[in-house]
């Protein structure tokens, strides 16, 4: 089919109402198609997606199975609602519960949805109707989406239900947070809000401070109010990487106070971080747990919500009036069915372990060599780079640095200046936050895509290095 890209961007510009630009910021992005790691625009150029979307396909665009499950399943089905049984939505429901989460022994039931935020949202009330009680506690730095639930858990201001422009205007919706959500502090090392210097000199006394201060807030709001803690184990907004022993330490506060704790795995499941799930790398398992994204690699809605044996056995007691419309779609289950299929033929969650400490390396030479690194951490095929104006002092050169409201002229942004100059060299990255560069290609990534990668994030973060201080 021929496409008048003219047009396109006419009816785009005109009737479209667009995200994260203004209309006179709005710069159109033509796609002619995708393929495995490749945005293909119309003049035929080959940009190299090192953020696999929204950290999101997982097993590489426009996977062959995956296609030819969705066609076989369009020849059978159009919509069928979830209180009918398919066999698609029966198997999926199977590969997560028994084959891929079964030898970890908690898991119960699984139900779908169309999208993270709809999941996190569905487990914040499960967490309450089992709990009674209706506190939630999140951390700082967390997304978990933008419905009312979910975005009241979501600490990144800017990208929480607010609009913001070039001139400094900034208005967020009336009422929200929500009331009866609370924030607890991030266990963010290398800037930590106590002004400790290290992990090992925070733990010295016994204890991880913000954990410590988490406990606090749950004494003060009344262990028998809080009805869960949801955490993202890697902060998929901002990169902050939880420490062991903070995650170890949360699972103990919750089960001491009978919390539920609600594990995020929207951006870090199905093999992002070379395991199945993130929990895995911890020796902890939550109680509930979300996934979206990466269980379809984004080739079409889906998410869901794993819950525990004694949830599930709760929540079958009950009828449970509670039905999206597009949960559990067949022609979408036939995707999920396929794509996780597809990442147990190829081991992609090992296949990441092994890219990723590749990936590792080659990012870790980057610091000594640019003024401007002030961080490398990640886990997996999910990275991220602090960047800094000063090395010595930690000095972000965007002084919100996370709290920012999303105002003013984000193109001096540290992460959006590298983004713009790796597209000189036909690599997209890009970052949440001013000064944290997001990096996190598909799980099938090549050693050779990876090297041409860090080629490009090298001469970008060469071009920032003229604007640090010493």
């Amino acid at each position: 089919m021929s496409v008048d890209w003219d047009k396109v961007i006419e009816w785009d510009k005109k009737y479209y109402l667009r995200i994260k630009q203004s209309a006179e910021e709005w710069t159109p992005i033509p796609v002619e198609k995708v393929e495995g790691s490749y945005i293909i625009t119309p003049d035929g150029s080959k940009i190299l997606d090192f953020l696999s979307g929204l950290i999101s396909v997982n097993a590489g665009q426009r996977q062959p199975k995956v296609i030819e499950a969705i066609k076989t399943a369009l020849d059978k089905y159009g919509y069928v609602w979830e209180m009918m049984q398919t066999p698609y939505k029966s198997l999926a429901a199977k590969l997560i519960v028994e084959d891929i989460l079964g030898k970890d022994g908690w898991a119960g039931k699984v139900r779908f949805a169309s999208s993270g935020s709809e999941a996190n949202e569905e487990a914040l009330i499960i967490a309450k109707l089992y709990t009674g009680r209706p506190f939630i506690i999140s951390r700082e730095f967390s997304y978990h989406g933008w419905t009312l639930g979910a975005g009241s858990c979501s600490t990144f201001r800017w990208w929480r239900n607010t609009i913001a422009n070039a001139r400094g205007e900034y208005k967020e919706v009336q009422g929200f947070p929500a009331q009866g959500f609370f924030v607890a502090r991030a266990p963010f090392c290398y800037r930590c809000p106590y002004g400790y210097d290290s992990p090992r000199e925070c733990q010295s006394g016994g204890y991880v401070a913000c954990l410590k201060d988490m406990e606090y807030m749950i004494q003060n709001l009344g262990p028998q109010n809080v009805a869960a803690v949801i955490t993202e184990i890697i902060s998929g907004g901002g990169l902050v990487i939880s420490p062991p022993e903070w995650v170890k330490g949360l699972r103990d506060l919750t089960r001491k106070h009978g919390i539920i704790l609600i594990d995020d795995e929207v951006m870090t499941g199905f093999g992002r971080t070379g395991s199945w799930f993130c929990y895995q790398h911890y020796g902890v398992t939550p109680d509930i747990m979300t996934m979206a994204k990466g269980i379809v690699s984004s080739q079409l809605p889906a998410a869901g919500v794993v819950v525990s044996k004694e949830i599930a056995k709760f929540l079958e007691d009950y009828r449970w009036w509670h039905s999206p419309t597009f949960s559990s779609h067949p022609v979408v289950m036939a995707a999920v069915c396929e794509n996780i299929k597809l990442m147990m033929e190829e081991d992609l969650p090992a296949r990441a372990a092994k890219m990723g400490e590749y990936l590792g390396r080659r990012l870790n030479e980057l610091e000594p060599k640019h003024e401007c690194v002030g961080q490398v951490s990640g886990l997996g095929l999910f990275w991220g780079i602090e960047l800094v104006k000063n090395k010595k002092k930690r000095e972000p050169f965007f002084t919100e640095d996370r709290f920012t409201k999303g105002t003013g002229d984000v193109s001096k942004w540290a992460v959006n200046i590298v983004q713009t100059k790796a597209l000189e060299k036909g690599v997209l990255v890009g970052g949440f936050t001013p000064n944290c560069l997001r990096i996190g290609p598909a799980l099938t990534v090549t050693q050779e895509e990876i090297n041409r990668a860090v080629d490009a994030i090298d001469y970008a973060l060469t071009a920032l290095d003229a604007e640090c201080r010493s």
